[in-house]
């Protein structure tokens, strides 16, 4: 870590969730003073799991938070995906074996409770002397200033700092600003969580060690053990057909029905264990060139919110959080220049984690002939053909040391 400057202005990082709590924490370890502000009355996470691929651990080290989610986590056995109706395997995918490993660096594929994983970098950010940690803040607007940048307040205050991060999530207000005619794209899906004690889940499902899914037409199921797996955590997605409407659970239950009449014992066993009733609307964003605007950017699902295909929602935004206060430290204080730089660096992957993530989720949940087709495409893959697909995504080359760098020399560099 390097010694906090307490000359230095504040980073201003908006939005309380992991890409927002680790962007401070990242930021206080460059020693930078920050200043988070969260809009919600606690700082925390809706509790349910997140999956964590090889290239995320690397940042948690950086983050100095590695052990700590080491402990708290669950190595899945393997990736295994299923014909809801047929049974049949579509692939699996090993993740603890001597290849693996060798592969990825020992950076393991980890399965996480998100409170978990959440409050471990809050209380690493609360340990800090340089985190200013502010809840109930509500950000309306960002505005630039002669030595920095600005956020205007819902209630009319005005906090100023060196810099704006929104990290504010797939809404966000402040991309907004940057583009007021963009806006989330909606799938039709919608998603059902529930965390349920391992004890209680049916034998069926409790024999499983690894990441399980059922797919079929507009509907998938996916479920993993948490908590040295004391706990399962379980999502189901459905595709809602036109004309029903959110609060006719009569109507949507009749569809569900008639999606799932056919599928194999065990998807039913875990269709049983989840509430109906409480849904989550599936969204995401087009992938766009510009994040930032002087020194103020976008980080995490605000610049670049996927679907959950390739479970790296969170992965983009730990990324994110470490590589751009690097940047800024490589840019010797520059913000203007390392926010430039950091979208450059990270527009690419960040595309196509959102751009692959929507072609594997039309290939989950098609039908008829292309369903066919994609299952003889990927029952033909061996271990070594999968991981080779998922080499460009787990072992990234992140350029996170921070070294001096001229900023036109960076810029030249960058892709």
């Amino acid at each position: 870590m390097t010694p906090m400057d307490t000359s230095r202005d504040p980073v201003i990082v908006v939005g309380g969730g992991i890409g927002g709590v680790a962007t401070a924490l990242a930021f206080a370890r460059q020693g930078w003073p920050v200043r988070l502000l969260e809009q919600a009355e606690q700082i925390g996470a809706i509790g349910y799991g997140v999956q964590l691929g090889p290239n995320v651990v690397p940042m948690l080290r950086a983050l100095g938070v590695e052990e700590a989610a080491r402990k708290a986590a669950y190595l899945p056995t393997q990736l295994r995906l299923h014909d809801m109706n047929s049974g049949a395997t579509l692939f699996d995918i090993p993740l603890r074996t001597p290849a693996f490993d060798a592969r990825y660096g020992g950076s393991p594929y980890m399965a996480i409770h998100r409170v978990d994983l959440h409050e471990l970098l809050v209380d690493a950010c609360r340990a800090h002397p340089g985190i200013d940690l502010n809840q109930s803040t509500t950000v309306a607007r960002f505005d630039h200033t002669e030595t920095g940048a600005c956020v205007t307040t819902s209630d009319g205050r005005t906090i100023a700092g060196a810099a704006v991060i929104a990290a504010d999530g797939l809404r966000s207000r402040l991309r907004a600003q940057l583009h007021p005619n963009d806006a989330s794209r909606d799938t039709g899906y919608v998603a059902h969580r529930t965390i349920v004690p391992m004890a209680e889940a049916p034998a069926s499902i409790r024999q499983h060690t690894g990441v399980t899914m059922w797919t079929g037409p507009g509907f998938h199921v996916i479920y993993y053990p948490l908590r040295d797996r004391a706990e399962m955590n379980i999502v189901v997605v459905v595709q809602v057909p036109a004309g029903v409407a959110a609060e006719d659970n009569a109507r949507y239950r009749e569809h569900l029905e008639a999606i799932t009449a056919h599928a194999r014992p065990e998807v039913r066993d875990v269709l049983a264990l989840v509430s109906l009733e409480r849904r989550w609307s599936i969204a995401d964003r087009h992938p766009v060139r510009r994040w930032c605007e002087g020194r103020v950017t976008l980080l995490g699902d605000s610049a670049h919110a996927t679907l959950q295909s390739l479970a790296q929602g969170a992965g983009m935004a730990l990324e994110d959080a470490v590589l751009l206060p690097s940047l800024v430290t490589r840019f010797d204080g520059d913000f203007a220049h390392a926010f430039k730089a950091f979208e450059q660096q990270r527009f690419l992957r960040t595309a196509r984690v959102q751009l692959e993530s929507r072609a594997l989720w039309e290939q989950y949940h098609c039908d008829g002939a292309q369903a066919e087709v994609r299952s003889a495409q990927w029952q033909e893959r061996n271990a070594e053909d999968f991981h080779r697909c998922l080499d460009w995504l787990w072992k990234p080359d992140l350029p996170i040391v921070a070294t001096p760098t001229t900023p036109s020399k960076l810029l030249q560099e960058t892709p």
